[in-house]
């Protein structure tokens, strides 16, 4: 029940803060270009692994990690953990952004993680962002387009705990869901 909560929860957030009503323009924030770099963990590898994973099942390019996202997503998720809140960064940095958290004083794996995100294509309908979703609303499945949106190129993750909560944040170069494109 709690984990259902959350998704009603995150969805009001998403929708509300990332953009406004399907016909509002988001804005692109123009960032210097990613440059490639390798995991330094074996989280941060299986993260990556997991995304290359979803793409390539759709024929989508593999993602290249970057310290600079993984080093944003740090500050982002250690921001919510410190906070005891669960929302997308407000900052306009330029990036495509992904965050899951999960309960239960257990270790979630990078996979699962990834997963939940991955989970979301079962609403997915091949077409034109924003109308690519079988619910009518594209925030049900923008989790799943940004890990596999193939203009994206760039990936950088990272995960923080306290207690018996995990946050997951992902920042993406350059970012996906973009309006009047298509995810792949």
């Amino acid at each position: 029940m709690r984990r259902l909560s959350l998704a009603l929860l995150f969805a009001l957030v998403v929708s509300g803060c990332v953009a406004g009503p399907l016909d509002t323009p988001r804005p692109v924030v123009i960032t210097s270009p990613p440059r490639d770099s390798t995991p330094s963990t074996p989280v941060e590898a299986r993260l990556l692994a997991a995304h290359n994973a979803e793409r390539a099942k759709v024929g989508t390019r593999p993602l290249i990690w970057e310290e600079r996202l993984e080093a944003e997503a740090r500050a982002w998720a250690d921001e919510l953990i410190r906070s005891d809140r669960f929302l997308h960064d407000p900052a306009l940095h330029g990036h495509g952004e992904n965050l899951w958290t999960g309960w239960g004083g257990r270790v979630w794996t990078p996979e699962e993680m990834v997963g939940e995100w991955a989970a979301k294509k079962q609403n997915y309908v091949p077409g034109v962002f924003p109308n690519v979703s079988r619910t009518g609303d594209w925030v049900d499945i923008s989790h799943y387009t940004q890990v596999v949106w193939s203009g994206t190129t760039h990936v950088g993750c990272a995960v923080a705990s306290r207690g018996d909560r995990t946050v997951l944040a992902c920042r993406y170069s350059p970012p996906g869901n973009i309006d009047g494109q298509r995810a792949f």
